[in-house]
């Protein structure tokens, strides 16, 4: 697999995705890549991110990277042992169910359960009276924070939903040889 010349395809920083991904892999093989460019509007300006998730036999590696003002970037490396993926959860659309059986895929949104991070709500606790002013303190609810990625033929085309589906078939191969014991 030419995971550089998949990177250098989005024309995104590519030297520095290259360098982020060659640092975790060393001399390990990836069983299967999935990337894909976004653009995201803040106010009056459009900022372009890149997300890039490759499997090893041992590690899910995603990077991801922003595109900041005057030329920047920024990185951000999330390297998981694949011991780690608890599970992977499947949404899948196909656009004519009832005359093609369902066979036409049209969107894939993947998320895999790494338990490797969380992300918290706070709330401020109040009580039934609306009259009272008192501090109730807060509540705090944590949720596992997936790694997700979605990606439609419409969006992003055949050939990038056929590489998603590769993706997840090798990611549910890893959880099923992990946890066969």
């Amino acid at each position: 697999m030419d995971t550089h010349a998949s990177i250098r395809q989005h024309g995104f920083y590519p030297s520095l995705v290259i360098r982020a991904l060659d640092r975790v892999l060393g001399d390990e093989e990836p069983l299967a890549m999935v990337s894909q460019l976004e653009a995201a509007f803040d106010r009056s300006s459009m900022f372009r991110h890149l997300t890039v998730a490759v499997l090893t036999p041992t590690t899910l590696i995603q990077i991801h990277v922003d595109e900041l003002d005057r030329g920047g970037a920024m990185t951000n490396t999330i390297i998981t042992p694949t011991t780690r993926i608890h599970g992977a959860s499947l949404t899948e659309v196909v656009t004519d169910a009832i005359h093609d059986g369902g066979s036409q895929l049209s969107e894939l949104t993947m998320a895999i359960n790494c338990g490797s991070q969380r992300r918290g709500e706070v709330e401020l606790n109040q009580c039934d009276d609306p009259q009272c002013t008192a501090d109730h303190g807060f509540t705090v609810h944590t949720f596992p924070e997936d790694f997700s990625m979605r990606f439609s033929a419409a969006a992003d085309g055949e050939a990038a939903l056929a590489n998603a589906e590769r993706f997840v078939d090798a990611t549910l191969q890893v959880i099923k040889e992990n946890h066969a014991h």
